[in-house]
């Protein structure tokens, strides 16, 4: 799951659109990757400041922040794989 959240997160990079200050989402297909992204965090690390974090930035994101929040997640994402990918090595 994690993998194809991340995959899928790198592919939306290609539907962020230009705006006046910064770029931003506006399809249904972000707010989908979103939902999956927040949920995975909630249950799999229920009691992270991560996923704390995650929920704060996640209540204040609005147009003029959610590739702030796309930046955020898909980075968080990223470092969970690698601290698996990590965890892993140390049993080789």
């Amino acid at each position: 799951m994690l993998e194809k959240l991340i995959e899928e997160g790198i592919e939306l990079e290609s539907q962020a659109e230009e705006g006046t200050f910064s770029k931003y989402f506006d399809s249904v297909l972000f707010e989908t990757w979103v939902a999956k992204s927040m949920l995975y965090l909630e249950k799999s690390y229920p009691e992270s400041t991560v996923t704390e974090k995650a929920k704060l930035k996640y209540k204040v994101m609005d147009n003029t922040t959610n590739y702030e929040f796309y930046q955020f997640l898909l980075g968080t994402l990223k470092g969970i794989e690698d601290l698996h990918a990590a965890s892993f090595e140390s049993f080789n």
